[in-house]
């Protein structure tokens, strides 16, 4: 399912300066990504990276999620040659941004000999609505059914806003369709081809069509 976001993408990466020649070169960068909603909108997400260059170091990594200025979730790493945090919540709308504390004690030798790095990245807007995909009716294809024999026939659909209201026109004489689970059902009491559009409405009112032959026909041999 699509998410309809009103969302600005953003990432920061923040780096010391790198040790000087003589000493131990050792260097950590920050990365934060900004909140963004999961795949159905029901948790939005913000996550922090630290990595290390050239050797190893103490790393503590902090990592607060924000809505509307407060604080809602957050997440705690610690490590060596990197570290990273994820923090989530349950997806409200809001204007969001994620801030990060990393804070670097490099080996001794290194040019710098600790860093305090932060970063907060800009607010997002997360609507938390999620959009149906289009609506849909799956085509059957042609059907085929011996005049005065009984037969059904199960149509689906995809997409839009359950539940569904279905109805068909052009169905052969002596059939009919479940408007609520879109089965069609009858004997078939005439010899006739038909065509049949059958068509699903949502609960939110799209409505879509597709259209199949029906052929109702005489039985080759009705007494073999």
């Amino acid at each position: 399912m699509a998410v309809a976001l009103a969302i600005t993408a953003a990432a920061a990466v923040m780096a010391p300066t790198p040790a000087s020649a003589s000493a131990i070169n050792t260097f950590c960068t920050l990365s934060v990504r900004s909140p963004m909603p999961n795949s159905n909108a029901t948790l939005v997400t913000a996550d922090a990276l630290v990595n290390c260059f050239g050797g190893s170091a103490n790393i503590n990594l902090s990592l607060d999620l924000i809505r509307d200025a407060t604080v809602v979730n957050s997440a705690f790493a610690i490590g060596s040659f990197g570290a990273s945090a994820l923090t989530l919540a349950a997806c409200v709308p809001g204007t969001y941004t994620a801030s990060a504390w990393a804070t670097i004690w490099y080996p001794p030798g290194n040019i710098p000999a600790s860093d305090s790095i932060h970063w907060q990245t800009p607010n997002v807007t997360i609507s938390c609505i999620v959009t149906p995909t289009p609506l849909a009716v799956a085509n059957p294809g042609s059907q085929s059914t011996f005049v005065y024999d009984s037969d059904s026939l199960q149509l689906a659909a995809t997409g839009g806003t359950a539940p569904y209201t279905w109805s068909a026109t052009g169905l052969p004489t002596g059939f009919s369709i479940n408007a609520s689970t879109g089965l069609i059902g009858g004997t078939a009491t005439r010899i006739a081809l038909s065509t049949v559009t059958a068509t699903v409405s949502d609960a939110a009112g799209r409505s879509a069509s597709t259209q199949f032959t029906w052929n109702v026909r005489r039985e080759p041999c009705p007494r073999c």
